[in-house]
C-alpha cells in the first residue's frame, strides 16, 4: 500500500493524478474505493496499490482522507 498526494484532478473525464514522493502517477475516478468526485481535489490524501495500466503503472483500489495533508 502506497500514500500520495492528489495534484490534479478533472472531474468531466474522471481521471487524475496521484503523487507518491516519487512520480505522478495516473488514476481513474472509478479506482477510488470511497468514491465521491464532487469532494476530489488537489492536496488531498490518498492511500492506493499500483497495478500496469495501458501506458504504465497506474493507481487502483484508492482510499481518499478527507482531510488536505498539512503541508
Amino acid at each position: 500500500m502506497f500514500t500520495g498526494k492528489i495534484v490534479r484532478f478533472n472531474k468531466n473525464r474522471g481521471f487524475g493524478f496521484i503523487n507518491n514522493g516519487e512520480e505522478d502517477i495516473f488514476f481513474f475516478a472509478d479506482s477510488i474505493l470511497n468514491r465521491n468526485d464532487f469532494y476530489i481535489k488537489e492536496g488531498l490524501v490518498a492511500t492506493f496499490e499500483i497495478a500496469p495500466g495501458f501506458k504504465g503503472p497506474q493507481a487502483v483500489n484508492i482510499n481518499i482522507q478527507e482531510e488536505e495533508s498539512a503541508e
